[in-house]
């Protein structure tokens, strides 16, 4: 549903694109966004791509069965704020072009009463949400902190190996779906060879 994306610099001192944005022909489609009283316009979501804030992800008990408690803390570091906020200022001056300015009425979140930085921090800290692209958080690699070694078997587990996007050691500045193929197609060679 989502009908448009670029990539964009939150500032000039980017050498590659830390924002990425999202045009969908709805308004409050997404969970956690306001509905729009009359169910009809659009939305333009911007991302940070490369967050340096960390979560946690934490079990809540012995019992295998229960939830665990996760915990994203979006928004911990400076640097993400403030791309968050750029963010939200390029979004703003996309949809005040003259091209989309004559199929929008008015803008409802932000609307106009956010209007200084601070304003924009607590939009981003109350709206703000993930693009369903969490990885990272199996790592390979060779190091303690590794959970998987180079060709994907999970350390000290016999005959078991990860071959998604959860075994990256550092986060792409992209969708995953083309990282998690590569992924896979890597995870069947090893394993195909190694019988």
């Amino acid at each position: 549903m989502v009908e448009g994306g670029a990539f964009w610099s939150s500032n000039d001192q980017e050498s590659v694109p830390d924002l990425q944005f999202h045009f969908l022909a709805g308004a409050g489609v997404e969970a956690g966004v306001p509905n729009i009283p009359s169910g009809s316009g659009c939305t333009l979501n911007s991302y940070v791509l490369r967050p340096k804030s960390r979560g946690t992800v934490r079990l809540k008990s012995a019992d295998p069965a229960a939830g665990v408690l996760v915990d994203p803390n979006f928004l911990a570091e400076p640097e993400d704020v403030q791309s968050s906020v750029e963010g939200l200022h390029i979004s703003r001056e996309i949809m005040n072009q003259p091209n989309m300015q004559k199929h929008v009425k008015r803008a409802h979140f932000p609307d106009e009463s956010v209007k200084t930085r601070e304003d924009l921090v607590r939009y981003a800290r109350q709206y703000g949400r993930t693009s369903y692209h969490p990885n990272g958080t199996c790592k390979m690699g060779r190091d303690e902190m590794a959970v998987v070694d180079p060709t994907l078997k999970v350390r000290g587990v016999e005959g078991l190996r990860i071959c998604d996007s959860s075994v990256l050691p550092s986060l792409i500045g992209s969708n995953t779906n083309a990282v998690t193929v590569m992924i896979s197609e890597k995870a069947s060679d090893i394993i195909s060879s190694s019988y």
